[in-house]
């Protein structure tokens, strides 16, 4: 089945408060998922505040469900454009890209094109995998100009600084989302703290939609998101993957792979999607790391690497 992803659909901001929460488009040809999860805790702070909370703690502070494995010494391309610096694994990517986009607060864009002005640094040309849904991207905001013009920053900000500061474990309704993503997490595994030279965050396996997607390797992603150590800087990473368990697209009749979970018939009323995410969940999480393409510790290795200057 076909991803629909509507990055032109319109975008809801329900406001209360200083609580945000996004609302993804449904889309009328397949089931919608669920309305976006109530967060942690209300956003009760006020931005100024809530961003001097954003300090980042120490990796071992976030439950997880596997430690990170080291990864073997691997060719290593270091890169800097504007205040990032980062290693690149050879075994990930072979060089990158980077631009420095403007600020955009003009009445008449679109959420997803506004910006305080921010770093984009692309891998896309040099990435180990090519032709997947996403772009391997990694994205620098100013984190307080970035909560103050886009409301959809807020809550993910707030959220990731919940799951850094967590009192149980973390699970996937609790998670960080992509801002300028119109369509949601359909799953979370691999959930894993990770920090990097002057900050940390945490990082997981997941797929975007606006319906109950089958995973694939098509969509499937690494996600990260974090601060620097001063609050300053909120960093995204999105970075494509592949597991040796999932179906290479969401097309009807894609073959499983051996160890591969089928997805439910979606035409059947007592499908059990819930049920089917668990699965997923549990199958990824219980996969090597090396296993994976790039490896999760080749991307754990790049992420922290980075380096975000004042």
């Amino acid at each position: 089945m076909k991803k629909i992803f509507l990055f032109l659909s319109l975008f809801v901001i329900v406001t209360l408060a200083c609580d945000v929460s996004v609302n993804i488009a449904p889309t009328s040809a397949v089931p919608t998922i669920a309305e976006t999860p109530v967060l942690i805790e209300p956003p009760t702070t006020t931005p100024e505040v809530f961003i001097s909370l954003t300090q980042a703690i120490p990796a071992t502070a976030v439950p997880s469900v596997t430690s990170i494995v080291q990864p073997s010494p691997v060719t290593n391309t270091l890169v800097t454009f504007g205040r990032l610096t980062l290693e690149i694994p050879s075994s990930v990517a072979s060089g990158a890209s980077g631009k420095e986009y403007p600020r955009n607060d003009s009445e008449d864009a679109p959420y997803w094109d506004k910006t305080p002005g921010h770093l984009q640094v692309s891998l896309n040309d040099y990435y180990v995998l090519q032709g997947k849904f996403h772009q391997p991207q990694i994205y620098v905001y100013p984190a307080m100009p970035y909560v103050e013009l886009v409301p959809a920053a807020f809550e993910s900000m707030h959220r990731l600084r919940n799951v850094m500061n967590p009192v149980a474990p973390i699970t996937a309704d609790q998670l960080p989302a992509v801002p300028f993503f119109n369509a949601a997490q359909v799953f979370a595994s691999n959930i894993q703290a990770v920090s990097f030279q002057n900050g940390s965050g945490i990082r997981f396996l997941t797929e975007y939609a606006q319906y109950y997607a089958p995973v694939n390797n098509h969509e499937l992603v690494y996600h990260f998101q974090g601060f620097t150590n001063d609050g300053e800087y909120y960093i995204i990473a999105i970075l494509p993957i592949t597991a040796p368990v999932l179906a290479e697209t969401s097309d009807a009749g894609e073959v499983i792979p051996a160890g591969g979970i089928t997805y439910p018939d979606i035409n059947d009323s007592n499908a059990d999607f819930q049920g089917y995410y668990a699965s997923i969940t549990d199958l990824l999480s219980a996969t090597s790391p090396e296993a994976f393409t790039p490896s999760i510790s080749q991307l754990d290795a790049l992420i922290q690497s980075m380096q975000v200057a004042p």
